[in-house]
Formats: structure tokens, C-alpha cells, sequence
């Protein structure tokens, strides 16, 4: 099968063993019926199936995803305001929101940000939430594997068909025909007379990219979009050292969460060098505990990560690119606390990835963990933080370890990946002690 690759990893959803069916489900559209029922003389169920329908993207998808994450925000608070249902759990039913399989469609991307914000949820309120996924047809969470799924006692399933599915954490198999060309080189290499794209381009993240794409993929021709263009600190300076590297590179000021603005600049590219690929870096943070959270706050994050990220695919589907590159965080895969805004934004992404890979486009969405030198996104972390990281199992990565890591994403032909470092004694440990969260427990062996 060949060796794995060090440092990166990918979901596989495996099918769960039976469990039998478990205590008696309510299910409910709406969750502010039920402190009524209880009111009522209704018992207290132990678990709750929460069906909301899809959000109508009459506005637009950007303006769905924002919709579907604020529902669940209220659904969310809602849930741990009433000290009534302190034992019980809340799952948050979704239709096609993640993709259990490569090249299996997202329906859902409005959808699927909600994986992100209720994993962050569940990480600051452990037991309170899980996450089911339901098979296409089943419209009110009523189908045959959704009692065998509830009775698993797994945080995240997905229903498909007669399977039970639930998401573990696999190294990436090296020289894998499945998974890369076999010779460990770039599945499409850049078009040296073509542009790539970087936003957040003057940021730590974008420059460092910036300066990798030259050196070590022979991209010629760079556009680096940021909200201070020239004006960004350091950015003439990485203009001029681009330079001297052989690479002719515009810095623009633009927001690519604003539509027309970004269209205008794509619009503007030359003939000669037409946009070939996008590395999408840009986000921000804001960081507060799930019932602090207000949908402004939501919106804040989303903006530069989800929105942008739906700009640069609608605005490129009709181009043949060779890379569609979104810097994802590991928050929306495990659920940070304090950052489920974040989470939100980052399952979002990874959930556009797979859309575009079911489509046949170039889609990729990389899941970072923690790189060591401080940015405008980590800058806020003291030691102290820094050490409580090592300590959970995922030490932070190193410039040159973290640029290493992009390299062989390219060379990888899945949707998501989650490029980390890993303490397996860290990891060992938790599961001797029983708190090795279950989407690592195919990576150490578990009592």
C-alpha cells in the first residue's frame, strides 16, 4: 500500500458497528415547541432530532449559509438555556451536508457550515450535541438507519442507504493510485504562462505561499489581493523580493468577499497570463464562547472565508484551473472552543471543496492546525495557549514544515485534508483515560 505521509491526514467515513437501537427519539422542526410540551407535563426525552428545512437561497447561497448558521446559533442557546435539558442531547439533522466519500456531491452547503459551529458547541459543552446527516430521501429524519445511527453513541454520523457511517482521521497512504499520481509529483502542475490568484496575499500566510509558489512551483505570474493592497505593510518589500525571484506580481486592493469587486479585478487580468489557479488564504477572527456569540459576530468571520470562497468558485467555474486551493482550520473538523463562528466558516469550506471535485473542478480545501509564527490570526496567543495545543496532541507546525505539508497536499487527489503534526503519546494517553475524541481513534490503539 506504500508509506504514509508524515503530518497528513484525511476523513474517511467508516461504517459503525450496531449498537442496537437506543432510548426513544423526539423529533422536532422547531425547537421552541418543546419547553412548551415540558410545560405541559411532556417528559424530558434524552436525546432530541432537530429536522429544520434547508434555507431558501432567494438571496443568494452566501446569504443561505448565513441564514442556516444563525438558526442553528439560536438552536444552539436555546438548547443550553433551559437547566431542563441539561442531561439531554440535541442532534442537529442535516441532508447532504458533508460528503462521505471522494467525489460524493455536498448538496447542502448552507448545510454544512452547521458541522462546524455545533462541533465547536459540542467541545465546550461535552455530551449536549451531536450531528446526523441523513440520507437524501429522508426528509423527517424517519428512515431505517437513523435509530441505529442515534442508538451509536457517536458525536457525528451520516445515514446512506442501509450503512451507518461515522468520520475517523486516516494518515494519507503515499504512492496511493487512488490518491495521487504515483510519483509524488503535483497531480497538475501551475501554468507557468498563467496567474494564480492569492488572497490575504500580503498577509504571513499569503507571502510565505506566495514566495513558495515561485520557488518551488515555477508560477511566473502572481495576483495578491488584500483589503490594503500596496498600502499593506511589507508589501512592497514582497513585491520587490517576488521580483528579484523571477515572478511578476500585481498587489491589489480588493475584498473578494465583495462580488463585483472581485469580478472587476479578475476582469482586468491580461490576455497573455489568464487566471490558471486560486490559493484562497484571507480570513479573520473573533473569537467567544457559543452563548456569547450574536449573528453579527457570525457574520464577521463568514465574510472573508465563506463568502470570498463562493465568489472565487462562481466567478471561475467556467475556467479550467489547475489548482482551486481554500486554507482551511482544523477548528471545523475537531470544533475549537470559543471559536465556533470559525468552525463554521472552515466546514464551509471544506464542504465547497467536495462540491467542486463531484462537479469535475479543481477543489481543495486544507485544514491547518496551529503554524508557529504568530500572524494577524494567532498573533492574540500567548505561551500559555500555545502549550495547552501541544498538550491536547496537535503541536503547532513550523514555516517550513507547514510550507512542506502544502507541497504534498498538491500531489494528493482528495477534497480535504487536515495537514498536523501529532503527539501519538498525547493521543495514547487520552485514550487510556477515555477522552480521545472519536474522530482520532483509528490512530492509536484504544482500550
Amino acid at each position: 500500500q506504500g508509506r504514509r505521509h508524515r503530518d497528513l491526514y484525511t476523513t474517511e467515513w467508516v461504517t459503525a458497528p450496531p449498537r442496537g437501537s437506543g432510548a426513544p427519539v423526539h423529533r422536532t422542526t422547531d425547537l421552541a415547541t418543546l419547553p412548551a410540551a415540558v410545560d405541559a407535563g411532556a417528559p424530558v426525552p434524552e436525546t432530541v432530532l432537530l429536522v429544520r428545512a434547508e434555507p431558501v437561497d432567494t438571496a443568494g447561497p452566501a446569504a443561505a449559509v448565513r441564514a442556516a448558521v444563525h438558526q442553528a446559533l439560536t438552536d444552539v442557546r436555546t438548547w443550553l438555556a433551559d437547566d431542563r435539558f441539561a442531561g439531554a442531547r440535541l442532534v442537529f439533522a442535516t441532508r447532504g451536508a458533508v460528503s462521505t466519500g471522494e467525489r460524493e456531491d455536498v448538496r447542502s452547503l448552507a448545510q454544512s457550515a452547521i458541522w462546524g459551529l455545533v462541533r465547536s458547541a459540542r467541545s465546550e459543552h461535552p455530551g449536549r450535541f451531536a450531528l446526523l446527516d441523513l440520507d437524501a430521501d429522508d426528509e423527517h429524519g424517519t428512515g431505517a438507519g437513523v435509530a441505529a445511527a442515534l442508538g451509536s453513541g457517536e458525536p457525528e454520523c451520516a445515514v446512506r442507504g442501509d450503512d451507518v457511517r461515522v468520520p475517523r482521521l486516516a494518515r494519507v497512504l503515499r504512492n496511493d493510485p487512488d490518491l495521487s499520481d504515483g510519483a509524488g509529483g503535483p497531480l497538475r502542475a501551475f501554468d507557468p504562462d498563467g496567474t494564480v490568484l492569492v488572497t490575504g496575499g500580503t498577509g504571513l500566510l499569503g507571502s510565505h505561499v506566495a514566495r513558495r509558489l515561485v520557488i518551488g512551483h515555477g508560477v511566473r505570474h502572481l495576483l495578491l489581493l488584500s483589503r490594503g493592497g500596496p498600502a499593506a505593510a511589507g508589501a512592497g518589500e514582497l513585491r520587490a523580493e517576488l521580483a528579484a525571484l523571477g515572478a511578476e506580481t500585481a498587489v491589489v486592493a480588493c475584498d473578494a468577499a465583495d462580488r463585483a469587486a472581485l469580478a472587476a479585478v479578475l476582469a482586468d487580468l491580461p490576455p497573455a497570463h489568464p487566471l490558471t489557479a486560486v490559493v484562497h488564504t484571507a480570513g479573520t477572527l473573533d473569537d467567544g464562547v457559543v452563548t456569547a456569540l450574536t449573528p453579527e459576530r457570525v457574520d464577521a468571520v463568514l465574510r472573508p472565508k465563506a463568502d470570498a470562497a463562493l465568489h472565487l468558485h462562481e466567478l471561475t467555474r467556467d475556467l479550467d484551473l489547475t489548482h482551486f486551493v481554500l486554507f482551511s482550520s482544523a477548528a471545523g473538523t475537531f470544533g475549537g472552543p470559543g471559536q465556533a463562528n470559525y468552525a463554521a466558516a472552515n466546514a464551509f469550506l471544506d464542504a465547497l471543496a467536495a462540491r467542486r471535485r463531484a462537479a469535475g473542478l479543481a477543489g481543495q480545501s486544507l485544514a491547518w492546525t496551529l503554524w508557529e509564527q504568530p500572524s494577524t490570526l494567532t498573533g492574540h496567543l500567548d505561551e500559555d495557549d500555545v502549550r495547552r495545543l501541544a498538550r491536547s496532541g496537535m503541536p503547532p507546525l513550523s514555516t517550513e514544515r507547514g510550507l512542506a505539508l502544502f507541497d504534498t497536499a498538491l500531489t494528493v487527489d482528495r477534497a480535504a485534508l487536515v495537514p498536523m503534526r501529532l503527539d501519538t503519546a498525547a493521543l495514547r494517553s487520552a485514550a487510556a483515560d477515555g477522552t480521545l475524541p472519536p474522530l482520532l481513534r483509528g490512530l492509536v490503539r484504544t482500550p
